[in-house]
């Protein structure tokens, strides 16, 4: 049983794929096959099987992948020890696997993780979107060292979070919208319009629907997976959309929104959080810093 085994094994295991696992871990797909089988093999269960066309856990599987999360995740942290005990930055080799929503992804985080390469260029950065629920999970299984969530606040049994920025939500439209024009816009005036909203689970989305609750208004709504698809059809004249100010600046500049007026002037917090129990490295703490540098 290899470490190199039971890192392919969780990536399985996540995805619940092994196309989606040889993709994450840049392997073909009958390398990835050929290691799960080995495994197998080795421990003598089955770790998968298949339901039609989609595969799932044997109960083997699970127990397995409790205990290889921490043995993955140790054999890093000896592996980030030995290199912090090297001293030089720029010699330290490791892996950082970071998480954040996709409104923080595009905006708020590349600065961030531009200087982090630069104090330390050979580090790995494994990085991707993810909202607050898979989030906490990844970090809760070990399978993320840290994440970046937009909430009005974090409270999970495993994690520490910091709140390091404010991100105002603002109102959108198309510019040519009857609303465009008014010097207020209360909640009440959005009874007859269409609200373009993000999917559930999102803080701007509960703080929306709250909102809403309170002027006792119930406006047409249309759901979306993707920011980038909200602006989109803002912008196409579809509905009105909530979004964090940082996530359509660029979009308000280049006219193709407008900011209306809204009374209601909603805000979150961007927070990073980590493992309560997971040990600081030179890595997180840099990236702390460079957080707090870029964002307070």
């Amino acid at each position: 049983m290899e470490l190199k085994q039971l890192t392919t094994f969780l990536a399985v295991a996540r995805r619940l794929s092994f196309t989606q696992a040889a993709q994450e871990l840049g392997y073909v797909q009958s390398a990835v096959t050929a290691q799960i089988k080995s495994l197998e093999t080795d421990l003598g269960v089955p770790l998968f099987e298949r339901l039609g066309r989609r595969i799932a856990l044997t109960d083997a599987g699970t127990e397995l992948r409790r205990h290889a999360q921490f043995l993955v995740g140790y054999a890093e942290e000896v592996r980030q020890a030995v290199h912090e005990a090297n001293g030089d930055p720029r010699r330290y080799r490791g892996t950082l696997r970071i998480a954040a929503p996709e409104s923080l992804c595009a905006h708020h985080l590349p600065a961030v993780l531009r200087a982090l390469q630069d104090r330390f260029p050979l580090l790995r950065v494994v990085f991707g979107p993810a909202g607050r629920t898979a989030l906490l999970n990844a970090l809760d299984e070990g399978t993320l060292d840290a994440g970046f969530l937009l909430e009005e606040s974090v409270h999970h049994p495993m994690a520490l979070a910091e709140r390091m920025a404010e991100e105002t939500l603002v109102l959108v439209s198309h510019p040519g919208h009857r609303l465009a024009e008014r010097e207020q816009v209360p909640t009440a005036e959005l009874a007859g319009e269409t609200l373009l909203l993000i999917e559930r689970g999102c803080a701007q989305r509960d703080v929306t629907e709250r909102e809403l609750r309170r002027a006792g208004i119930h406006p047409l709504r249309m759901e979306f997976v993707s920011v980038e698809a909200l602006k989109r059809c803002a912008a196409g004249g579809l509905g009105l959309a909530v979004l964090p100010a940082s996530a359509v600046a660029d979009e308000v500049e280049r006219g193709e929104v407008a900011v209306l007026p809204w009374t209601c002037e909603p805000a979150l917090g961007v927070y990073l959080v980590r493992h309560k129990d997971r040990r600081t490295t030179a890595v997180l703490d840099e990236l702390t810093a460079l957080t707090r540098a870029h964002w307070t």
